[in-house]
């Protein structure tokens, strides 16, 4: 076959252009510090990113929710503990007003004591985290109790039905992992609303015997009843911080697995752009030979 300075020319050209894109696709490496910058650079090593980077961001994902559980879940806790406050000092007052040489003057005293704890008790069973009722279930866009108050006396008359869910609030913390985060009201404010409203109406009629028979024990009830609730949300959070500082870990485990698949050796990159950028150096300086500069070069 014969060879013509054309065929050459075009050859030496084509030759040029493919060590130029070589050189100009590791530069582009280097300036992104990846080593794959198209899937067709590695396509194992590309899938195996991509759903790492997917593992990643559910990663994320649950670690947040962790971070929401915990929060919600502290606030609770620091909401039974006014809670229970609120019952040890009804069960304090209920105490005195068991004696039954207090005078009725006294005993109203403490009855509009007990009628300020059970507004607080109310406020304590509306708390919000972040906007969301904490004790409403799944129903977290409006109180779960609502107060009714006698003008003339200023005394609470009533609690209304608790309008929450009895359902519980759950986030995911895993693959097919959920836990729920709250706990209904109705499990045991009814309860403790009933108890300070009965001693606050024995308190105002006098009944020192009525308290002493039923409202201290009903209370010590009330007491229990939040404290089982508040030591089930502690091992909850407990749960949650092991969740979450298990989580981060894989994360970073997960990072670490990315950067050693897609990020670049700088030291060995740099080297085998020097050694790409001399080879194409080579190149022209060769193919300078081929293709003659001038027609006089081509005529001697």
């Amino acid at each position: 076959m014969r060879v013509t300075n054309k065929m050459l020319a075009t050859d030496s050209l084509a030759s040029l252009n493919r060590g130029l894109e070589r050189l100009n696709h590791m530069s582009h490496r280097l300036a992104a510090g990846k080593k794959l910058l198209v899937p067709s650079d590695d396509p194992i090593g590309t899938g195996n990113v991509l759903r790492m980077y997917k593992g990643l961001e559910e990663t994320r994902q649950y670690v947040n929710n962790a971070d929401y559980g915990i929060g919600m879940m502290l606030a609770a806790d620091g909401a039974l503990t006014d809670m229970i406050n609120i019952l040890q000092r009804a069960r304090e007052l209920a105490i005195y007003g068991a004696n039954g040489t207090m005078p009725e003057d006294s005993l109203h005293a403490l009855a509009d004591e007990v009628n300020e704890l059970v507004d607080h008790a109310v406020q304590v069973a509306n708390s919000t985290y972040t906007d969301s009722y904490i004790f409403g279930g799944q129903e977290t866009t409006k109180p779960p109790y609502t107060s009714s108050v006698d003008a003339g006396t200023g005394y609470i008359t009533g609690i209304g039905d608790y309008a929450g869910s009895d359902e519980a609030m759950s986030i995911e913390i895993g693959p097919s992992s959920e836990l729920d985060i709250n706990v209904p009201g109705s499990f045991f404010f009814d309860k403790a609303f009933d108890e300070l409203i009965k001693l606050r109406e024995k308190l105002s009629a006098a009944d020192s015997e009525g308290v002493s028979a039923e409202s201290v024990g009903g209370l010590d009830e009330a007491i229990s009843g939040v404290l089982r609730f508040q030591a089930e949300i502690g091992a909850k959070t407990k749960r949650l911080e092991i969740t979450k500082s298990r989580l981060e870990g894989l994360d970073l485990n997960l990072q670490t697995l990315i950067s050693k698949t897609e990020d670049i050796d700088v030291a060995q990159a740099i080297m085998e752009f020097k050694m790409q950028e001399n080879a194409y150096r080579l190149a022209l300086d060769t193919t300078a030979r081929i293709i003659q500069p001038t027609l006089m070069d081509f005529l001697r």
